[in-house]
C-alpha cells in the first residue's frame, strides 16, 4: 500500500476538539493499515486502532475508544511529570493495545447478542485500571457503562446484572463514598438473594451472594466509625447494620471480625455478658482460621470484662492465655494491652511497683508502634502508680503545663508527662 493511497478521510487531525468531525469521517471508507503505514504516513496511534476497530465492524469500541481519550483531556489535568503523561491513554501504546483487544472481544459478544458476556467483559476490563490511581477514571466509566448495557439488555435479575453493582458498589467504597455504594450493593444484594451463583467461574469461588454481605459489614462499619463520636443513633444503626450483613456473608474471616467489633460495641454499653457472647463467638473464629493476633485481643478483652465483673479467677485465665500466646514476642501491641490491664490490676490492688513495671512495659511498646493515646493512657496510670514517690514534682509539672495551655488536651497531657527532651517518664 503506497503513501499516497493512505490519504484517509480526515483522521490525521487532532482528536482534541474535533471529536465530531472524527466521527463523521469514520464513518466513510477507511481502508486498514498496517504498523508500518501509520508510522511512514505519522498518523497517531489511536486513530489508527480507532480505524481498524470501525473497519472490523467495532463501531461502537471505534467510537469509545475516541471519547475516553476526550474525556481524560477534559477531566483529568495534565501534570509536569513526565513518567505520567507517557500513561495518558493517547501516549500509551500499551494501553491502546489492551483496550483494543478488549474492546474489539467484547463488541464481538454484543454482534453475536451474547449479552451476558459482554457485560463481564466490561466489568474487566474496569477492574483492570483499579489498582492505577491516574487510571480509576477509566474504572469508573466501565462500570457505568457495564450497568448501562444491564438495563439496555433487561440483565438485572441476572448474575451479571448483580455482578455490575456488585463491582461498582466495590469502586465507591475504595473511593470512600459510603452513602452511594451502600445504596448500590444494596441493589446487588437484593439481585442476588436466594442464588447461588457463584463469583467467579473458578473452581471453589465463593458466592456472589456472601461477598456482597462482606462488601455491605465493610460500608456499614465505616459508616458506623463516621458517626461514632457524633451521632449515637446513627453509630448504633450503622453498627446492627454491618453485623447483621457479616451474619449473613457466612464467611469465617468476616465472622471473626464483626464478632470482635460488635462485642466492642455492646462492652461500650455496658453490655458485659452479651458482650462476652459476642467475643466467645469472636474467639472460636479466630481459632477455626488461626488468627493469632485476634485471638490474643479477644482473650484481652475477655479478660477485661471479667475484671469488670469481679471474676478474677477468669480474669487470670485469660491472662495467661495471652502471657503463652506473647511469650516470644514482646513489641506487639496484644502484649501491650495485657501489660495496660496488668497495671490496671496492680494499681487496684495496691501493689504499686508491679503496676509501674507492667504500665512501664506497656507505655514503651505503644511509643514504638506510633500509639500515642494508648501511651499517654499507660503513662498516666503510671503517674498515678508512682504518685506517692513523685507527688511533689507531679503538682509542679501540672501548674508548668496550666501556665502553658489546658492541661485536658492530649497534647499538654502528653508534655506532662514527659519531663526531659530524651522523653523518659518522670518517674
Amino acid at each position: 500500500m503506497s503513501t499516497h493511497s493512505i490519504v484517509r478521510p480526515g483522521l490525521t487531525t487532532a482528536i482534541i476538539g474535533h471529536l465530531p468531525a472524527i466521527k463523521l469521517r469514520l464513518r466513510k471508507k477507511v481502508p486498514q493499515l498496517t504498523f508500518q503505514d501509520v508510522r511512514r504516513s505519522r498518523i497517531p496511534f489511536y486513530e489508527a486502532l480507532a480505524s481498524e476497530l470501525y473497519e472490523s465492524g467495532c463501531v461502537n469500541a471505534a467510537f469509545l475508544l475516541l471519547q475516553l481519550i476526550e474525556y481524560e483531556h477534559d477531566r483529568v489535568p495534565p501534570t509536569s511529570d513526565q513518567s505520567i503523561e507517557k500513561k495518558r491513554l493517547k501516549n500509551s501504546k500499551k494501553l491502546l493495545n489492551n483496550l483494543f483487544t478488549s474492546l474489539q472481544e467484547t463488541e464481538n459478544y454484543k454482534i453475536k447478542k451474547q449479552y451476558e458476556n459482554e457485560v463481564e467483559n466490561l466489568l474487566a476490563i474496569g477492574r483492570s485500571f483499579q489498582e492505577d490511581k491516574h487510571k480509576r477514571w477509566l474504572a469508573r466509566q466501565f462500570f457505568l457503562i457495564s450497568l448501562d448495557r444491564c438495563q439496555d439488555c433487561t440483565l438485572e435479575s441476572t448474575r451479571v446484572g448483580a455482578l455490575a453493582n456488585y463491582y461498582y458498589g466495590m469502586f465507591l467504597l475504595e473511593e470512600g463514598n459510603l452513602q452511594d455504594a451502600a445504596s448500590v450493593l444494596e441493589s446487588a444484594k437484593s439481585q442476588a438473594v436466594r442464588q447461588t451463583w457463584p463469583l467467579d467461574h473458578g473452581i471453589g469461588a465463593t458466592l456472589l451472594a456472601n461477598e456482597i454481605h462482606h462488601r455491605l459489614f465493610l460500608v456499614y462499619s465505616k459508616l458506623a466509625e463516621q458517626f461514632g463520636a457524633t451521632n449515637s443513633a446513627k453509630f448504633e444503626f450503622y453498627s446492627r447494620l454491618s453485623h447483621a450483613a457479616a451474619i449473613d456473608s457466612n464467611l469465617e474471616p468476616v465472622l471473626c471480625d464483626s464478632y470482635l467489633q460488635y462485642g466492642d460495641f455492646l462492652l461500650d454499653r455496658g453490655e458485659y455478658r452479651e458482650a462476652l457472647n459476642s467475643y466467645k463467638q469472636s474467639l472460636k473464629r479466630a481459632k477455626f482460621i488461626f488468627a493469632k493476633d485476634k485471638v490474643c485481643k479477644i482473650n484481652n478483652r475477655m479478660a477485661a470484662i471479667y475484671r469488670r465483673l469481679g471474676e478474677t479467677k477468669e480474669c487470670i485465665h485469660h491472662l495467661q492465655m495471652i502471657n503463652r500466646l506473647t511469650v516470644h514476642d514482646k513489641t506487639s501491641e496484644c502484649y501491650a494491652e495485657m501489660q495496660l490491664l496488668n497495671g490496671e490490676i496492680h494499681l487496684e490492688n495496691g501493689q504499686l511497683q508491679e503496676a509501674v513495671d507492667a504500665l512501664d512495659m506497656a507505655r514503651v511498646v505503644y511509643e514504638q508502634l506510633g500509639k500515642d493515646l494508648k501511651m499517654i493512657q499507660a503513662s498516666c496510670f503510671g503517674a498515678l502508680a508512682a504518685g506517692e514517690k513523685h507527688f511533689g514534682l507531679f503538682v509542679q509539672l501540672v501548674r508548668d503545663v496550666e501556665a502553658r495551655g489546658f492541661s485536658s488536651d492530649n497534647d499538654s497531657l502528653f508534655k506532662l508527662l514527659r519531663w526531659n527532651e530524651k522523653s523518659a517518664p518522670f518517674w
